[in-house]
């Protein structure tokens, strides 16, 4: 073997170490989403958190959410803001898009995935702007995570260093699955989701192994349906802890 060959084979393999040394440390990679969030600053609790919306849902969703998040992190935010609907633009939505089937047998069109650092960038754009300490995005469109491409069709994923979520409701849908529609079940999945990407921003990327709690990992849409809104007294415990750091 060439010897220039040897030392591509060498740089390939160190590209790989650092893509996952980023990511496990917070900074999640992307070749063509680079992340840039200029005035971060320290998150200082309470604080106030935007809910920003990529699709047209509706106005109801957006109150029962807010219900929740003010039961289950109670005290922890000033505010709850309805940031309205957002949509890309042409140009960004076609930025960083896979083909990828459906993870169904039989089905064989190819769905217009999006990675999460397409959202990242617009969420922490919208967070300084609006002075928030933390930003969630709902939408409708499939996503892929940015920190590893291979992850793909997200219920949702969290970005700590920068304080912004993104949950997508494609599989909270039962039409997904080739079932009747149910909105009240399709509205309970989206607020568990939001309520742990949420958790994540505020405790860290640990999930419970307690199985109605609703930081518990859920690695399909059954899962999901069998955890509760609430925490677990663990996780209370964490939540209690973090509320007696920042005194309030």
């Amino acid at each position: 073997m060439p010897k220039f060959q040897k030392y591509e084979q060498k740089i390939r393999k160190y590209k790989e170490k650092l893509k996952k040394l980023v990511t496990r440390i917070g900074i999640f990679y992307s070749e063509e989403f680079e992340l840039v969030d200029d005035e971060l600053k320290k998150l200082i609790l309470p604080c106030h958190l935007g809910i920003l919306f990529y699709a047209d849902f509706d106005a109801k969703l957006f109150r029962q959410i807010e219900s929740y998040l003010n039961q289950i992190f109670d005290s922890y935010f000033f505010e709850i803001i309805n940031l309205g609907q957002f949509n890309f633009s042409k140009e960004l939505l076609s930025k960083g898009v896979k083909k990828e089937y459906k993870e169904m047998k039989g089905i064989n069109d190819k769905l217009s995935i999006h990675p999460t650092n397409k959202f990242y960038q617009s969420l922490i754009d919208i967070r300084t702007k609006e002075r928030l300490g933390m930003i969630i995005a709902l939408t409708d469109l499939p996503i892929y995570s940015s920190s590893d491409d291979n992850i793909l069709f997200l219920f949702g994923e969290t970005h700590l260093k920068h304080r912004c979520s993104v949950v997508s409701t494609l599989k909270l849908k039962e039409q997904f699955y080739d079932r009747q529609k149910d909105n009240e079940l399709f509205e309970q999945r989206v607020i568990k989701e939001i309520i742990h990407e949420i958790g994540h921003i505020l405790m860290d990327f640990t999930h419970c192994e307690e199985n109605s709690c609703v930081m518990r990992f859920s690695k399909n849409i059954d899962e999901i349906d069998k955890k509760s809104y609430y925490l677990c007294e663990i996780c209370k415990i964490k939540l209690d802890k973090i509320r007696k750091d920042f005194n309030f």
